[in-house]
């Protein structure tokens, strides 16, 4: 007879076994990316990124800056080709810059999910139906994120928080001091004034932390070699692309965004001089600023999290 058996008999109740409480499950993120994918090839791997990361939900891409239109379809494709068919995708304001050969991969693409809303409307009826739980993650000219913010200035404080990759406070393209004009503030500096000025939650992502994120050939090789969906959809991307070398600079800002964390950060006041230059200020910091990345640290992640698919820090 089972001690149970013996202890219900006399009257006795057996004793509690005690269990592990159930770990929290981790909250999820949910995040709209804008981007300017189709010229600099790092937007698509800042994409292809959100296929390893379970606890972030992608609630819309919205293009910006130039041909957006056209950029439209290399997302949605990108997406596709990520699982994530059904995440919407909406131009923003259309400019006249042109798009690269990379949208070539996307030619003729069609889907539901490239819808005739604007950007700004696609933004705002998520941000509305999502109060205080969505981040913005621009990637790109700030276009559409001052669109929003002027145009529907009532959305301001239901923002969670907005990521940038832009700017740059005290290195240039080589690393080195002086700051230069950062590409995505020069397409729209008008835009980056408005946005640093409008008190919103804002984490930069400058050159100061991106700049030397070279993908080499050797981790290139060792992406590719995963050859899943995403990564020949990458390396196809590249060779469009025509250069060799690509700088991860817009990853960075998603992985932040994600609560990956390869850098410190700063609270600094930045603003945006008449030549495009991000300028750091007296006053009370406007955004928190990335700095001291983990270069080494960082691409190995990057190369083994899109390469298996899942993400972990």
């Amino acid at each position: 007879m089972s001690l149970t058996a013996l202890l219900a008999l006399s009257g006795l109740a057996a004793p509690a076994v005690a269990s592990a409480p159930a770990a929290a499950a981790a909250p999820v993120r949910k995040i709209i990316l804008d981007t300017d994918i189709g010229g600099d090839v790092d937007d698509a791997y800042a994409l292809a990124l959100f296929a390893a990361l379970p606890s972030v939900k992608l609630m819309a891409v919205t293009t910006a800056y130039g041909e957006t239109g056209k950029r439209v379809p290399l997302a949605a494709k990108l997406l596709k080709v990520m699982g994530q068919p059904g995440v919407p995708v909406a131009a923003g304001r259309s400019g006249e810059a042109k798009v690269g050969p990379q949208c070539d991969w996307a030619a003729g693409f069609r889907s539901r999910s490239m819808v005739k809303k604007s950007a700004v409307e696609l933004m705002r009826g998520i941000i509305k139906a999502n109060p205080g739980e969505v981040t913005l993650v621009a990637i790109g000219a700030l276009t559409n994120v001052a669109d929003l913010i002027t145009q529907h200035p009532e959305v301001k404080p239901q923002i969670k928080g907005l990521v940038i990759m832009g700017g740059a406070a005290r290195v240039g393209y080589n690393n080195q001091p002086p700051a230069v004009p950062e590409c995505n503030i020069v397409c729209d500096p008008a835009a980056a004034r408005i946005v640093f000025a409008a008190g919103l939650p804002l984490r930069v992502a400058a050159l100061d932390a991106t700049t030397m994120m070279q993908l080499d050939l050797d981790r290139q090789k060792r992406l590719f070699a995963y050859g899943t969906p995403v990564t020949d959809a990458l390396a196809a991307l590249t060779i469009l692309w025509g250069n060799t070398i690509p700088t991860l600079f817009d990853p960075v800002a998603v992985a932040d965004a994600a609560g990956v964390s390869y850098w410190q950060t700063e609270p600094l006041r930045l603003g945006i001089r008449e030549d495009a230059v991000t300028t750091i200020e007296p006053g009370a910091p406007n955004c928190t600023f990335l700095v001291n990345p983990d270069k080494e640290g960082f691409l190995d992640w990057y190369v083994e999290a899109v390469g298996k698919g899942t993400a972990g820090r």
